[in-house]
């Protein structure tokens, strides 16, 4: 009998397996539906024995208990108690005081209005900038309970004034404040623009890559010492610049430091990138080999100006004859900035014959500069220490000028040199700890480089 059953089983098994077989639809149609009524069986059994509950039966008896509510008499009257704040912010207009100020901001509070006034730290409201924003809180009755307003700072972090009510008023009955001054730190993102020179010059491609004006200053400063932005730049130029930006709570406070750039001058690489030292709170610029960018002088003396005469021999436009010029006439409008080229100490500042009002700086290593035909000094004396790019006077036209400029010499123990062509001296490169400690900061910076070299590539392929 076992035999023949193990017969059967083996026949149909190979049926099963085997789809040329002529039964093989039919015998798993039919092991379907043997399986599914097993199923069902099993499921109605199931259901037969389980016990029935008084969700399933109206029968089952039903016990009914009352449940005690928590007591929230004591919250409520908290919150009926605890006064409502407001808060309103509104910016700086041009003319406005410190009454304008807080009736714009809802504020109806004679105490805070003469405290501000006469409080020495609260009176840093009133050296705001129209479009700076000013925050307060307020009560119901419209009273001051806080006012909150940026005084400046770097990118990084920025002086808040702070200006509280105090608790519980002043013995006579009116409301007492304080003010303090904290640092707030900000929110220090990384902007990134680029861009090329075209027809329209430096300071148009500027504008047309959104780069702000302060940050195109530091780009001006940073290369100063190797090209005169005024003569150097030329059409097809290009330009990659990072710098910081603080903001707070998602608002923009202010543009910061740029901290890294390149600019393609006559197809020659310029880079530079601001480094400081572990420990140290005095950084510089650098190229992205580690030779700092601070040359001992810089190429012009003089903001937006032009050259009107070169080094050398020309016919003097007073005299009439030939003569030797000794350094070159940068024009530029009456009361222009001119700047000390290098480190050095006033020799001179008064006037001199043909050269009106002069200063004359001496610097290490047997160098000395002269600017002459000045319409003012700032402040030089002889005696004093200048620094590099240190405002030491204005352009003017006295002496022998026949209009606005600045005369600009340069001089090597006092034998004239041309200042547009004389090679500066190279300054030193980091080593050591200094310089591995910069090869590791710099890798961040130039991924950043390279993406903005990716995109200008795709905007061109496009």
């Amino acid at each position: 009998m076992w035999s023949r059953l193990r017969e059967v089983f083996a026949r149909e098994l190979v049926v099963l397996v085997d789809p040329t077989n002529p039964q093989h639809a039919r015998r798993r149609k039919q092991l379907t539906a043997s399986v599914g009524a097993i199923f069902t069986l099993g499921m109605a059994a199931a259901m037969g024995v389980a016990p029935r509950t008084a969700y399933d039966d109206p029968q089952a008896p039903r016990l009914q208990e009352s449940l005690r509510m928590p007591d929230v008499r004591a919250q409520l009257e908290q919150l009926t108690d605890a006064e409502a704040v407001y808060v309103r912010e509104e910016r700086m207009q041009r003319g406005d005081t410190i009454a304008t100020l807080l009736r714009r901001l809802g504020v109806d509070d004679p105490d805070a209005q003469a405290f501000i006034v006469k409080n020495p730290t609260a009176r840093g409201l009133f050296n705001l900038n129209p479009g700076q924003a000013v925050q307060a809180e307020i009560d119901e009755s419209n009273m001051l309970v806080s006012l909150q307003a940026n005084l400046g700072g770097d990118a990084a972090s920025s002086r808040e004034l702070v200006i509280e009510r105090v608790e519980p008023a002043s013995p006579n009955g009116s409301t007492s404040y304080k003010a303090r001054v904290q640092s707030v730190e900000n929110d220090l993102r990384y902007e990134m623009a680029s861009g090329a020179i075209s027809a329209g010059g430096f300071f148009k491609a500027m504008d047309a890559a959104s780069v702000p004006d302060e940050v195109v200053q530091q780009m001006i400063s940073i290369f100063s010492g190797v090209i005169d932005f005024h003569h150097d730049i030329a059409n097809g130029d290009r330009f990659r610049i990072i710098y910081e930006a603080g903001f707070r709570d998602g608002d923009f406070v202010r543009n910061g430091r740029v901290v890294a750039v390149e600019l393609i001058n006559r197809n020659q690489l310029h880079q530079a990138l601001w480094f400081a030292p572990d420990g140290s709170k005095d950084g510089a610029y650098y190229t992205f080999d580690g030779r700092s960018m601070k040359r001992p002088f810089l190429r012009s003396p003089v903001e937006f100006s032009r050259v009107s005469s070169g080094f050398g021999g020309r016919e003097h436009p007073l005299h009439n004859y030939w003569a030797q010029h000794k350094g070159v006439d940068f024009a530029a409008p009456t009361g222009t900035k001119v700047f000390a080229t290098g480190d050095g100490v006033v020799e001179f500042v008064g006037q001199q014959n043909g050269y009106g009002n002069i200063v004359i700086l001496n610097h290490a290593n047997g160098y000395s500069t002269y600017y002459a035909h000045l319409s003012g000094f700032a402040g030089m004396q002889q005696g004093q220490r200048v620094s590099q790019g240190q405002v030491i006077g204005y352009v003017g036209q006295t002496g022998w000028a026949t209009g606005p400029h600045l005369h600009y010499e340069f001089r090597f123990n006092d034998v004239p040199q041309n200042p547009l062509t004389i090679t500066l001296m190279e300054a030193p490169t980091l080593t050591g700890k200094a310089r591995q400690e910069f090869l590791g900061y710099t890798s961040e910076m130039l991924s950043r480089i390279n993406a903005l070299r990716t995109y200008n590539v795709l905007t061109a392929a496009n």
